[in-house]
């Protein structure tokens, strides 16, 4: 086959990217531009340019850009989303020149960790509609019922189309479509039809999602916005349907990452049981949709899921109360399609010939009639017969083609595909692209591989599923084949070491899946391209270096790299500058040259003008606390999670002009596991020690004052002790609020010159906030007409929850259909505190979790409340009463420091005197007597602005740059 448009033509790449931009995809268009910015045929600016006019229609249309590669996750261009932060870690070498104190961000979107996804999502306001597809396969009256019942009960938020293949049965559909004042049309063929498949080809390129349902699936109200929601951030994101588990406590179907053990192993789609799922529509258009000639439908969805995993595809749960549960067995000639067509160890363990291969060997040709028939036998000699040889002949003019069509015209397993010349980069995207192995080679024209190469690397990845990439070793030969030496070989893979020069030696091998995870090879530098796609391969996953040699590289004159040598170093360069872009490190650091002499011996160096803040403990796992605390610093400071060792060593090594900081958060954690008192004072003189030396070094410390003292902490006299000592050390001690000051004094003296005031932010647009409240109450079995009164987050002794229950039992005489929901994980038996014991009708009022809440299942519970209440016994920070003021839920809290400054003269709110009997039941009466007399709504706005004035403030200006 030919290309017809011209791949050396920036101009026409560039009219393409804006063709995609109007058609609404930014993702597609931008990834174009970048990949054109070394193009030489271009200015400096016109990419560029490009890119600023793609940017500008996609704010217009108020659409976002997609991720389709891990590390957007990291770099975050958009803003969307909170990335994670990167970590300096214990005890770790760097090789030189690589400077030990840049830290790498860690791998995030590994094999199917699709939660960083879920968390990107979040961030995303409810925007455009978006458009779903929903083929429902019908098998019988009584189950296309209740599923049509459940398409009528959805959340608005969602276009849908609905078509329902009905063989045979158009006639009752159509009544039941009437019934439930649906509109759809209905198919005279199965779903798995070539006929049915052609149609939803055609359709699919209208509509943003294509959903395949089929039997008795029951969807919950809000299962087809959850899923546009999700298919929002990301092409990637398949969406099995999941019947949601009675093993989890009070289950949800928003519960995404408590279900448990679903899509875990290494090949996610052999768990899909039929075809109920939701697939983007630009995946399904690349995969062409089901294959028509399976027939148990999980056996088809399971062929289609390999398609999407091997294209690079997430498997992210999307949980509804009912699916299909029985599962047929296989026939034996299903069975035998699947392990013809979806290779993977488990169905295919034998090695042999077969209709999809487990390995593509790629070779990227041009003028190579020299070498390549003996590249090509040199696969088709290994003792691995399961794979296939693909070449893009890249507009050869030396009779390459007529060369493969005499030596390998009858050869099933050789394919190749002639390409005008684009050069290296086009040529290998060409021959990957249409390759269909799980595992990918690579092989260039005029090298060799090695007997039994093939077969090595396979096993060691059959029996690594977290590896993107396995390597050997390789040696150098004449042009006659004849051994000349071993070439280069670092012995074990580091991210560190690959960052300054490419250990990646020949012959690689790497997943397709991991490889679509990219942006694919470079096709605008003539040199550095392997590097390069290895440095973006290896931010999707680990690598493995096999220290043996797998691999001949013949050594002629003419090779690539040694033709175009002037170019090596200056896209070498690039490359790691890319490198440097896509985990979020260059507005920190820039490529270095340390001897002008040696030009290939590269390093970084940190902006001068960038200061470092290291920050410890780090709990933004659990917590987006941190996350916007520095959100608005990082951009001028460059900010890392470090353990005080780790912050000492780092200043140790690289003295720094500009005084690095230390910023101390919670001290619980030099308590935490201690067995006795011995050892907590052991940990504070050790943590003491590093600290004094950090200063000594010209190191900063800021301390941010969460608590008094940590709750519940077992060593009150060693904390006041301690924190008396960080008082001394510290340059600077943060509060959120002034009010708070006092507090802590009337324990521990700290100077006045010290004290700065940062306020603790928002929650806004950080969870996701798309459900309804008439959705979020029938998710959680609450009518309409009851009286929510919401706890939310983990129970512990001096948050008050059981003077909460004591308090909220007092109310049902007059309040009957109120309700009490905790919702948390409790580590406090409440109950036992509670006298006399709940009766049954009270205890029916009351609905507890007793489990921790998934990120994106907060807005049911906030949805579906009235008011919330937080009766802390003592507490100097409250993000809770921050989170549910961003929801808009007005909140009852007793009047400490820093909740009045929040809600004193506010209508967001009810304060109460937590000293005062009975303050706490008059303050909830308060806000049940609202809801009744139509007040709430207007204490719902208030809330609201109370929370959304409380604005993150950029903690440079505050705590930083002045000491």
């Amino acid at each position: 086959m030919s290309l017809q448009t011209n791949p050396r033509n920036p101009w026409s790449h560039l009219k393409r990217a804006l063709a995609l931009g109007r058609a609404g995809d930014f993702s597609g268009a931008l990834e174009i531009v970048s990949g054109l910015r070394y193009h030489p045929d271009l200015a400096p600016d016109d990419a560029a340019r490009v890119a600023s006019q793609l940017r500008r229609q996609q704010d217009l249309q108020g659409g976002i850009s997609k991720i389709h590669q891990p590390m957007e996750l990291m770099a975050n261009r958009e803003g969307h989303w909170l990335p994670p932060f990167r970590v300096m870690e214990t005890g770790q070498d760097a090789p030189k020149p690589y400077p030990p104190t840049l830290a790498l961000p860690g791998l995030t979107g590994q094999n199917n960790d699709y939660w960083p996804y879920h968390q990107a999502a979040a961030g995303l306001a409810v925007g455009v509609e978006m458009r779903l597809l929903l083929a429902y396969a019908v098998e019988d009256l009584q189950s296309c019922s209740g599923f049509l019942e459940s398409v009528a009960r959805q959340q608005p938020g969602v276009s849908v189309q609905l078509r329902l293949f009905a063989p045979g049965q158009t006639g009752k559909v159509n009544s039941a479509l009437a019934h439930w004042g649906l509109e759809g049309e209905i198919c005279d063929q199965p779903l798995l039809s070539a006929e049915a498949q052609a149609l939803l080809q055609q359709s699919a390129a209208q509509v943003d999602l294509v959903a395949l349902l089929s039997g008795a699936v029951v969807l919950d109200p809000g299962a087809l916005v959850r899923a546009a929601h999700l298919g929002r951030v990301s092409d990637l994101m398949v969406q099995p349907l999941v019947t949601m588990s009675p093993e989890v406590s009070c289950n949800t179907p928003y519960a995404v990452k408590s279900a448990p053990g679903v899509f875990r192993s290494r090949f996610p789609f052999r768990e899909l049981t039929g075809l109920n799922m939701v697939v983007p529509s630009a995946l399904w258009r690349r995969v062409g949709g089901c294959d028509p000639e399976f027939e148990a439908p999980h056996m088809a969805a399971r062929a289609l899921g390999f398609q999407c995993f091997n294209l690079g595809a997430y498997f992210s749960p999307l949980l509804v109360p009912a699916t299909p549960s029985d599962v047929p067995k296989a026939s034996s000639r299903d069975q035998e399609r699947f392990r013809q067509r979806c290779p993977n160890n488990w169905d295919r363990p034998a090695d042999g010939l077969y209709e999809v291969p487990k390995v593509s060997i790629y070779i990227p040709a041009y003028n190579a009639s020299k070498y390549i028939e003996q590249a090509v036998d040199s696969v088709l000699g290994q003792d691995f017969m399961d794979l296939e040889v693909c070449i893009g002949n890249d507009g050869s003019t030396d009779g390459t083609c007529d060369l493969l069509e005499r030596s390998f015209g009858d050869e099933p397993r050789v394919r190749w595909i002639n390409l005008r010349n684009g050069g290296i980069g086009h040529a290998s995207n060409q021959a990957i692209l249409a390759s269909r192995g799980l595992y990918v080679g690579q092989l260039d024209s005029d090298d060799r591989l090695t007997p039994g190469a093939v077969r090595r690397l396979v096993d060691v990845l059959d029996q690594n599923p977290d590896l993107a990439c396995a390597y050997g070793s390789c040696e150098r030969v004449d042009a006659q084949g004849r051994y000349l030496q071993d070439e280069y070989s670092w012995l074990h893979f580091s991210r560190q070491k690959m960052m300054i020069t490419s250990i990646a030696h020949h012959f690689r091998m790497f997943r397709r899946a991991n490889w679509e995870r990219t942006s694919r090879f470079r096709t605008d530098i003539r040199n550095a391209v392997d590097y390069d796609i290895f440095l973006k391969l290896a931010e999707t996953g680990r690598f493995q270096h096999i220290d043996e040699i797998l691999y001949q590289r013949r050594w002629h004159g003419d090779n690539t790299s040694n033709v175009n040598e002037g170019f090596q170093t200056g896209n070498t360069y690039r490359v790691q500058r890319e490198a440097l872009a896509r985990q979020g490190l260059s507005r920190y650091w820039d490529v270095h040259v340390g001897d002008p002499s040696l030009p290939r011996r590269v390093g970084y160096k940190r902006k001068v003008t960038t200061p470092r803040v290291m920050f410890w403990p780090n709990y933004s796992r659990a917590n987006p606390y941190q996350k916007l605390l520095y959100k608005q610093v990082m951009e001028t400071h460059e900010v890392i999670a470090a353990p005080i060792e780790e912050a000492v060593r780092a200043v140790e090594l690289v003295p720094e002009i500009t005084p690095p900081i230390f910023h101390l958060h919670w001290t619980n954690f030099l308590f935490a596991g201690a067995k006795s008192r011995v050892e907590a004072r052991l940990r504070i003189r050790t943590f003491l020690k590093q600290l004094n030396r950090f200063k000594d070094l010209g190191g900063r410390v800021v301390w941010t004052i969460h608590n008094t003292l940590s709750h519940d902490t077992p060593y009150v006299e060693l904390e006041k002790s301690l924190s008396k000592r960080l008082v001394d050390m510290a340059d600077v001690v943060h509060f959120h609020a002034a009010a708070s000051v006092p507090e802590v004094q009337a324990v521990f003296p700290i100077p006045d010159q010290k004290i700065r005031i940062a306020p603790h932010g928002h929650y806004s647009g950080v969870y996701a906030d798309y459900i309804t409240r008439e959705t979020a109450r029938a998710t959680l079995g609450i009518a309409e007409d009851e009286d929510v009164i919401l706890f939310l987050g983990q129970v512990r002794p001096y948050k008050g929850v059981g003077q909460l229950i004591q308090s909220f039992r007092t109310l049902l005489a007059d309040f009957p259909k109120a309700r009490l929901v905790i919702a948390g994980a409790v580590h406090d038996d409440f109950w036992s505190t509670v006298s006399p014991a709940l009766t049954e009708p009270e205890q029916a009022r009351v609905l507890t979790t007793d489990r921790f809440l998934d990120e994106t299942e907060m807005q049911v519970f906030f949805r579906a409340a009235d008011i919330a209440a937080f009766p802390y016994r003592n507490i100097l920070t409250s993000g809770s009463l921050l989170l549910s003021l961003s929801f808009g839920v007005p909140t009852v809290v007793p009047r400490l420091g820093m909740t009045a400054e929040v809600l004193e003269g506010s209508d967001g709110g009810i304060l109460y005197d937590p000293t005062e009997d009975g303050a706490l039941k008059a303050a909830l009466r308060k806000g049940l007597h609202a809801k009744r007399t139509g007040h709430l709504p207007q204490m719902q706005e208030a809330a609201l602005k109370a929370g959304q004035q409380m604005e993150w403030v950029n903690l440079g200006a505050v705590l930083f740059d002045h000491i």
